[in-house]
């Protein structure tokens, strides 16, 4: 344990929305380490939305890339006027070196020298033990064990407003059936999988299973494209649930009474949540990026028989998407409905 106790502490993990719901189940363990420091979190504008009212974060700083300059100076303006005792930083890049260093703080906790990279090492000034790569969420647990915080209880308590929860409630009560979320595009296109093979779960949850098939994402001019590739394909109708602002997917996600997903931030919010999900892993390792939990759904082509206990590399693998079947996902729908007949039976999560 820091001696002193930290009373002032600064978490830096500006991005990425998968990342973004790793971090706050490290800002809930750091909480439960020092309760009585308080707790600010230095984040992107997207992943600000995610946790706002999060209870364990005393304060934000929020930084909005898109604002130039302008954004820079108000984010160093910001940070200039605190001091921290503990900033911790689970994030390699060199835009979070760079608010490292403009960050007051007596120590600055950062990955060890082999994870380091675009002067992730030159901007702190303590490091976590050298490890072999594991899962993203794991690596973030490290700091906490650094900081000799043991026994936490791992959360990732989402928390939405009453009038969140009023939409919520009206949303899903226009739908006659238990929705499945599909969750269709990602940043990257090598990790989707193809709009036909949607289209033929989907009409098989609908005919076959009695679920509403709801396709999942973001309002962007692709998306919709992707979804009316898919909807074409479909002898059902699929809700398309293509909208903005980001708490609005996660409540979509979270009343759905199944997901499926290849690798991308929903997936991570929806298992976050406790929503049965089906990840769908060909491009990216699941054993570094995939689920948390949750792991009797995933379907891993990824991984060839035999290598599951290779070494983790951030290594991808084209063309591994395509080969995930319909009949496979159809499979896994069907059995993740019997093996969680309550979002809230979850499995047991990785020690």
């Amino acid at each position: 344990m820091l001696e002193p106790t930290p009373e002032k502490i600064c978490l830096i993990r500006t991005s990425a929305v998968g990342d973004t719901v790793h971090a706050l189940a490290l800002a809930n363990g750091l909480k439960q380490g020092f309760p009585h420091a308080s707790l600010t979190w230095v984040l992107q504008t997207i992943p600000y939305e995610m946790v706002m009212h999060q209870p364990c974060v005393d304060q934000f700083i929020t930084f909005n890339r898109k604002a130039g300059p302008a954004g820079w100076r108000k984010l160093i303006a910001d940070l200039r006027s605190q001091r921290f005792d503990l900033a911790v930083i689970p994030q390699i890049s060199a835009k979070v070196s760079l608010i490292s260093l403009f960050t007051p703080a007596a120590i600055k906790l950062g990955f060890d020298w082999h994870r380091s990279r675009e002067l992730h090492w030159l901007a702190t000034n303590h490091n976590i033990p050298g490890r072999p790569m594991g899962h993203v969420q794991d690596q973030f647990f490290e700091f906490l064990e650094y900081l000799e915080i043991r026994n936490f209880t791992k959360t990732w308590d989402f928390c939405f407003t009453p009038e969140e929860r009023k939409w919520q409630k009206a949303y899903f009560d226009r739908i006659d059936r238990p929705a499945a979320g599909f969750v269709i595009a990602t940043a990257h296109q090598q990790k989707e999988w193809p709009p036909a093979c949607y289209a033929r779960v989907m009409d098989a949850v609908k005919s076959r299973l009695g679920l509403e098939p709801m396709m999942i994402g973001g309002p962007s001019a692709r998306e919709k494209q992707i979804a009316e590739e898919i909807a074409a394909q479909c002898t059902c109708r699929p809700i398309i649930a293509l909208e903005k602002p980001i708490r609005r997917t996660m409540m979509q996600l979270q009343g759905c009474r199944i997901v499926v997903s290849p690798d991308t931030g929903p997936l991570h919010i929806a298992v976050a949540m406790g929503v049965p999900t089906i990840g769908l892993y060909g491009y990216s390792n699941p054993r570094r990026c995939g689920p948390y939990r949750f792991h009797d759904l995933l379907i891993d082509h990824y991984n060839d028989p035999g290598a599951q206990h290779a070494s983790i590399t951030r290594k991808t693998k084209l063309g591994r998407m395509e080969t995930i079947t319909p009949e496979e996902v159809l499979e896994k729908i069907q059995y993740g409905l019997t093996a969680y007949p309550d979002s809230q039976n979850l499995p047991e999560m990785e020690k």
